[in-house]
């Protein structure tokens, strides 16, 4: 299954992959819904802490990840299911809960 206490999910309809912020182990679980096959990535991606919104751009391949914890948001680079998480995190205000893409 995904990490603990997963809090929000996002879906790039282009990619068929689906990712769920679970907040209580501080990580990002992935599924290949490709052909309703609804695998489970074997490697979970770790953000900050507490993470709780999600969102996709699925025109850029990445996914932002609001961290209620680390007051901070998250990038995953997602191309080719590189699924990295770019250094920097982008700073925001004390507990975020949502985040959104326009794309």
């Amino acid at each position: 299954g995904t990490g603990t206490s997963p809090q929000g999910i996002a879906v790039n309809a282009t990619t068929n992959r689906v990712y769920v912020a679970n907040s209580g182990s501080g990580t990002v679980s992935v599924i290949d819904t490709t052909n309703d096959a609804n695998t489970l990535f074997p490697q979970d991606i770790a953000v900050g802490v507490a993470p709780r919104g999600i969102a996709v751009n699925a025109a850029t391949n990445r996914v932002y990840v609001a961290n209620s914890g680390s007051d901070n948001v998250s990038v995953i680079d997602t191309t080719n299911d590189a699924n990295t998480v770019l250094p920097q995190p982008i700073a925001v205000g004390p507990a975020p809960q949502g985040v959104a893409v326009v794309p």
